[in-house]
């Protein structure tokens, strides 16, 4: 039996049977992943707490006929969201992430922007604004998209101020919401003309969350 061994990045997980679970995972060397982890639903299951969404893991996955299996995770990194909003924006853009990759296609740069995103959604405040949270989505949508070629048309020094652009600094920006809106905006439409294989969850369930009911 093969194996690969990787650090990955946890995008989500999904019960499978009775005490099993199927992962999917962005690995640095490997790309897309998904694997079978025996038992992890199990209260004793050793491997289930090293496997929590959004987690930096080191696995050895075993390749199997009929589907691959995670035989051994130790968790590097964690993040702390203290917010609802960081926990919403990073599950939509591993959502975007899984909906525009495919196994088999690696790029350690796609890991490094799931990393960069994820420490500025732990670094959202208590109260962020619906426009700063969209804002940091669309960062990291727009990196992602640049990536893999399917950057939308605008100008040669304004992407490239985008390429570099830290994520965290959305945090610190002073800007009015209707910029913030403006530009999420501008990359959620090109979103739309993106090939992605499902549609995944947007900055709409991200505004909903942040906006007060009445």
């Amino acid at each position: 039996m093969s194996y690969v061994r990787d650090r990955a990045f946890i995008l989500k997980k999904e019960p499978l049977r009775e005490h099993d679970r199927r992962y999917t995972l962005y690995g640095r060397d490997h790309g897309l992943l998904i694997a079978v982890a025996r038992g992890a639903s199990h209260k004793r299951s050793k491997q289930a707490g090293h496997l929590e969404p959004f987690s930096e893991v080191e696995v050895m996955i075993a390749i199997g006929r009929a589907a691959d299996k995670l035989a051994v995770a130790r968790q590097i990194s964690r993040p702390a969201f203290n917010t609802l909003a960081g926990c919403a924006v990073m599950g939509a853009f591993v959502d975007l992430v899984s909906s525009v990759t495919h196994p088999g296609v690696s790029d350690a740069r796609i890991f490094d922007v799931l990393r960069e995103t994820r420490d500025a959604c732990a670094a959202l405040s208590t109260e962020p604004t619906p426009e700063r949270a969209r804002l940091i989505h669309a960062g990291a949508a727009l990196k992602l998209l640049d990536l893999l070629g399917y950057s939308p048309p605008v100008e040669g020094a304004l992407l490239n101020f985008l390429r570099r652009f830290p994520l965290t600094d959305a945090l610190r920006v002073t800007a009015a919401a209707e910029v913030f809106t403006a530009t999420a905006a501008f990359v959620e439409d090109a979103l739309q003309h993106a090939p992605l294989k499902h549609a995944p969850h947007g900055p709409a369930t991200i505004a909903a969350l942040l906006t007060p009911a009445g």
